[in-house]
C-alpha cells in the first residue's frame, strides 16, 4: 500500500514548456471574444493569476495575434473580401458610393491601393440639415499593413460630429486628398451651388489640393496647428496668447490692432502671421455662410478618438467598426432629442441663455426708423450698430455664427422679443429633425455576402521598420508623456511659472550663483594663491628656524673663549654668513620668475624683519573683597545711632530661636 505524501519542500517554478504558442492562444480566444481590446498586459496578468506562469513577451505577442486572427480572421485574407463587402453594401443601402483602387500587377491578383466609403443615409442627412462646413482630417492605422482613414465630418443643430466619408488610404499626399474631394464633392454637390466650406491642419497634401480643384473655396486652417508651429520658433506666453487674441477677434478694425501689438513685440513674429491668408485663421475674416465659427477641427478630432481602439484592428473589422459607430451615432441622437420641447437644441439655447444673460450691461438707443429695426447700442469698450431685419451688428458675430449677439439681444430686449426668434434655421431643432430623419440599413453577416465576380485585392506588401508595432503617436517636446502619473494628477492643474534666473555673483541673467563659472574661476585663483602663500610662510618659517640654531650654537661656543672681542666678532660673522643663506625669498605670483646673473660686485641685502610688539602695560584690576569703604561714612551721628539699632537682631515672640545670639566678648 503506497502512502501520498503532500509535503512538497520543492522551489516553485514558474516556467512551463507545454505552455506553448498554440495552447496560449487557444485559451485567449475566449477572452478576445469577451474583451476585444485585451491588451498584452492584461493578458499577462490573467496567467499569472489563473495558472501561475511567467510567459515570455514575445511568445505571449504571437499568442495573442493568433487569437485575434481566429476571432476577426486572418488581417491579409481580410483584403480579398473588400469586393464582397462594397457589394454587400450596395444592395442593403442603394444610392451608396463605394470605390476600391487597385494596383494591376502583370502577374497574379491585383493589391489594394485605397478604398472609399460614402453611404445614402450619411450625405442625405448632411445635406437636409447640418451647417455647410466640412472638417477634413486623417488618422495613422495601427496595423503591420499600415495606411491612413481619412474622413469628412459635419456638425449638426447641437454641435454633434456628423460623418459624411471616410476612406482608407496607403499614404495621405496630394493625390490621395484630390481622389477623395473628387469623390466627395460628386456625392454632396458643388462648392457654389451648397457654398461648402472646409477646415482642415496645415497638411501639405491637403492645402494644394483644396486649392487645385476648388479654387476660392472658403478654406480654414486649424488654429491650434498654426500655434504649434508658431511655438517652436516664439515659445513665450504673451505672443501665444496674442496669437490666440487675434484669432478670436471678429472685427477687422480690431484684429488689425492686435496685429499692431503683435508686431512692436516681435516683428518676425508678425511677419509669420501676416504671411498666411487672414480668411483661413481669424474670425475677423471669416466666411458668413457656414454659421460657424470654429477656428479648430474638433470635429475629427473627437471621430479619430472614437475610432482609436478600431484603427489596430484588420481592415474588413475596421470598417465594420467605422459603419456601426456611425450607425448608432445616428440612431442615438435621433432618440435623444425627440421628445425635446423648444425651438433650439439644448446646446444652442445655453449659449444664448449666456449671451442673453451678457447683454444687460449695454443700453439700447433707437435711430427712428419707421420698422423700429435700428439701433445704436452704447457700452464698453464702444457703441454697436444693430440692423434686426437683416440679422446685422457690426461685431460680426452675429453673421458669423447665425446667432444674436449680446448687442443684438439688447436691442430684442428693447422690443421685448425672444432671442431665439432670430437665430438662424440651421440653429433650430427643425434642421436636427431633418439632419436624423435619414439613417443606416442594416447588413447581413459575412456568412451570407453574396461573392463577386471582380479580381480579388491582395493585401499591401508590410512596410514597417522591424521590432514590436508601435501603438502611441509621437509626442511633441512640449507634450507630457503618456500615462506618467504627472499627466494625470495635473491634469487639471495650471503649470507653475518661474522667472528668469540671475547670478548673485556676477550679475549674468540664465544661471545662478551655484553653477556660476566666474565664480568658480575666481574659488580657483584664491585656492592656489592661498596654497602659494601657506607654501611660502612654511619657508620663511623654516629659515628663521635655522638662523635661530645657528645663532644659539655660535654664542655658546664664544662664551667658552678667553677673549670677548673674538667672541663677538665670530658670533657677529658667524649671524651674518647664517642668515642671509636660509632667508627665504618671495615669489610674487603674478610675475614669472626669474634668476638675475650672479655678479661679485653686487651686496647681498640682508632682508630685514620686524620686530615684535611689546606688550602693553596695563594695571592690576583690584582683588574682589579687598575694599574697605565704610558704608556709613558721611553720615550723622543720629542716623548712625539709629542704623546700628535697626540692624540689632531681634527674635519673634512665641518662636523658639533657631540658633544662639552670639556670645558679647
Amino acid at each position: 500500500m503506497k502512502t501520498f505524501n503532500n509535503n512538497h519542500i520543492c522551489a516553485r517554478r514558474t516556467k512551463n514548456r507545454a505552455a506553448n504558442r498554440k495552447w496560449l492562444a487557444s485559451k485567449l480566444v475566449k477572452k478576445i471574444r469577451k474583451y476585444p481590446n485585451l491588451k498584452h498586459g492584461e493578458a499577462s496578468d490573467y496567467f499569472k493569476r489563473k495558472c501561475d506562469l511567467d510567459l515570455n513577451k514575445s511568445s505571449l505577442t504571437r499568442a495573442l495575434s493568433d487569437a485575434r486572427n481566429i476571432v476577426y480572421g486572418d488581417a491579409a485574407a481580410q483584403y480579398t473580401l473588400l469586393r464582397d463587402y462594397a457589394e454587400t453594401l450596395l444592395k442593403s443601402n442603394p444610392g451608396s458610393t463605394i470605390k476600391i483602387g487597385v494596383k494591376p500587377q502583370p502577374e497574379g491578383e491585383p493589391i489594394f491601393e485605397k478604398m472609399y466609403i460614402c453611404l445614402d443615409g450619411c450625405k442625405k442627412g448632411f445635406k437636409a440639415g447640418c451647417r455647410p462646413l466640412i472638417g477634413l482630417d486623417g488618422a495613422f492605422l495601427k496595423t503591420h499593413f499600415g495606411g491612413q482613414i481619412l474622413a469628412a465630418v459635419g456638425q449638426d443643430a447641437n454641435n454633434h460630429i456628423y460623418v459624411i466619408a471616410w476612406a482608407i488610404v496607403e499614404v495621405e499626399n496630394k493625390e490621395n486628398w484630390r481622389w477623395f474631394l473628387e469623390l466627395l464633392l460628386d456625392d454632396l454637390g458643388d462648392v457654389a451651388s451648397n457654398k461648402w466650406c472646409f477646415i482642415s491642419d496645415m497638411q501639405k497634401g491637403l492645402i494644394p489640393a483644396v486649392c487645385e480643384l476648388m479654387p476660392g473655396v472658403h478654406h480654414r486652417f486649424r488654429v491650434w496647428h498654426l500655434w504649434k508651429n508658431f511655438n517652436k520658433q516664439w515659445n513665450t506666453q504673451e505672443l501665444r496668447t496674442m496669437l490666440w487674441e487675434c484669432a478670436r477677434e471678429t472685427t477687422r478694425h480690431g484684429f488689425e490692432q492686435k496685429m499692431e501689438k503683435v508686431k512692436r513685440k516681435n516683428e518676425e513674429a508678425w511677419a509669420y502671421l501676416n504671411k498666411w491668408p487672414k480668411e483661413s485663421w481669424t474670425k475677423a475674416y471669416f466666411s458668413h455662410d457656414p454659421k460657424l465659427d470654429n477656428i479648430c477641427n474638433n470635429a475629427c478630432k473627437v471621430f479619430n478618438a472614437r475610432i482609436k481602439e478600431y484603427r489596430k484592428k484588420p481592415i474588413l473589422t475596421l470598417l465594420e467598426e467605422v459603419r456601426m459607430f456611425v450607425m448608432r451615432t445616428i440612431a442615438k441622437n435621433k432618440v435623444k432629442l425627440q421628445h425635446h420641447i423648444g425651438r433650439l437644441p439644448p446646446i444652442q439655447r445655453s449659449k444664448l441663455e449666456k449671451i442673453r444673460k451678457e447683454s444687460q450691461k449695454w443700453r439700447p438707443v433707437w435711430c427712428g426708423d419707421d420698422g423700429y429695426h435700428r439701433f445704436e447700442i452704447h457700452g464698453f469698450p464702444t457703441n454697436m450698430a444693430v440692423d434686426l431685419e437683416k440679422h446685422i451688428c457690426t461685431c460680426r458675430f452675429w453673421q458669423i455664427t447665425g446667432m444674436p449677439c449680446v448687442h443684438a439681444c439688447t436691442a430684442i430686449a428693447r422690443l421685448n422679443g425672444n432671442p431665439e426668434d432670430y437665430c438662424h434655421k440651421w440653429l433650430t431643432m427643425d434642421s436636427y429633425k431633418e439632419t436624423y430623419k435619414h439613417s443606416l440599413n442594416p447588413i447581413p453577416g459575412q456568412a451570407m455576402w453574396e461573392k463577386s465576380q471582380y479580381s480579388r485585392p491582395q493585401a499591401p506588401k508590410i512596410r514597417r521598420k522591424p521590432g514590436p508595432l508601435k501603438q502611441k503617436r509621437r509626442k511633441d517636446a512640449d507634450e507630457d508623456p503618456s500615462g506618467s502619473k504627472k499627466s494625470k494628477t495635473d491634469a487639471t492643474k495650471l503649470p507653475r511659472k518661474y522667472n528668469e534666473f540671475s547670478c548673485a555673483y556676477c550679475g549674468t541673467k540664465g544661471h545662478t550663483k551655484r553653477s556660476c563659472s566666474h565664480r568658480k574661476a575666481d574659488d580657483i585663483a584664491a585656492a592656489l594663491a592661498a596654497a602659494a602663500a601657506a607654501v611660502i610662510a612654511k619657508e620663511k618659517q623654516k629659515g628663521a628656524n635655522a638662523a635661530t640654531n645657528v645663532a644659539t650654537s655660535a654664542v655658546a661656543g664664544v662664551a667658552t673663549s678667553s677673549t670677548t672681542g673674538v667672541a663677538t666678532s665670530a658670533a657677529t660673522n658667524v649671524a651674518t654668513s647664517a642668515a642671509p643663506t636660509n632667508a627665504p625669498s618671495e615669489i610674487v605670483l603674478s610675475q614669472t620668475p626669474f634668476s638675475q646673473p650672479d655678479n661679485g660686485d653686487q651686496e647681498q641685502v640682508t632682508p630685514t624683519t620686524r620686530p615684535d610688539k611689546l606688550q602693553p602695560k596695563r594695571k592690576a584690576s583690584p582683588v574682589p573683597g579687598s575694599s574697605s569703604v565704610d558704608p556709613l561714612q558721611g553720615a550723622s551721628a543720629g542716623t548712625s545711632s539709629r542704623m546700628a539699632k535697626f540692624m540689632k537682631f531681634v527674635p519673634t515672640p512665641g518662636v523658639k530661636p533657631a540658633f544662639k545670639p552670639p556670645r558679647k566678648k
